[in-house]
């Protein structure tokens, strides 16, 4: 065998290794979308009403709009632009900044920051806008999840995988940040420190569920 074809099936082997080490990687992330997932859920559920019901049915009537009516595809790609355009000045992050910035959840709460500035009574309204800030935040991550099918390449899909769980905990991450600065009842320190210990508890689970030893009689 030539040195040309050992090289060859070198680059094979490696790439196989390499697909494997980035699935066995975007694994270990599924305890985080968990417990983020969950963590967000329960520090809104101590906000006032409406808040919890708001988020919730913004993102059920996307889910609902994207399944039966519409996709909006070229809505997406705007604010990609927008987040794209507006960070090019950060290069390392320029291609990535359009997935892991929800920039219509983000707008929508500035824009709700400016009216209470101007028309103090519209913090009466305040669940309006976490109602379309969370149906934007669901188009954001599922339009990004689709846009990621198509480019991200892989042996296992691994990079798909692994892309779509870490621009999921970024954005949660962003929207838990913009309510710790828009409510009093919502603390981000609290809401991450849940989100490490439910994830934690699903790894140590985990773990103990794949290499708990058992008695033999």
């Amino acid at each position: 065998m030539s040195c040309v074809h050992i090289w060859e099936a070198w680059k094979k082997l490696k790439d196989k290794i390499l697909a494997v080490l980035k699935l066995l990687l975007a694994i270990l992330l599924v305890p985080f979308v968990i417990g983020i997932t969950a963590a967000l859920w329960n520090a809104l559920s101590l906000t006032a009403a409406p808040v919890p019901s708001a988020f919730g049915w913004g993102v059920v009537m996307y889910l609902v709009l994207h399944i039966l009516l519409y996709q909006p595809s070229q809505v997406f790609d705007t604010g990609k632009k927008i987040t794209e355009t507006a960070i090019g000045f950060l290069a390392p992050f320029f291609k990535v900044a359009g997935f892991c910035i929800p920039i219509f959840t983000i707008l929508t709460f500035v824009v709700y920051v400016a009216a209470l500035k101007i028309w103090p009574q519209v913090e009466e309204y305040f669940g309006c806008f976490v109602f379309v800030a969370a149906f934007a935040l669901t188009m954001h991550l599922v339009m990004t999840a689709n846009a990621l099918k198509g480019k991200q390449a892989g042996w296992l899909k691994e990079n798909y995988f692994f892309a779509i769980f870490a621009v999921y905990i970024i954005n949660i991450m962003i929207v838990g940040a913009a309510f710790n600065l828009l409510t009093a009842d919502f603390y981000f320190t609290d809401f991450m420190k849940s989100a490490g210990r439910k994830a934690g508890a699903i790894y140590t689970a985990s773990f103990k569920q794949l290499f708990e030893v058992r008695d033999v009689r």
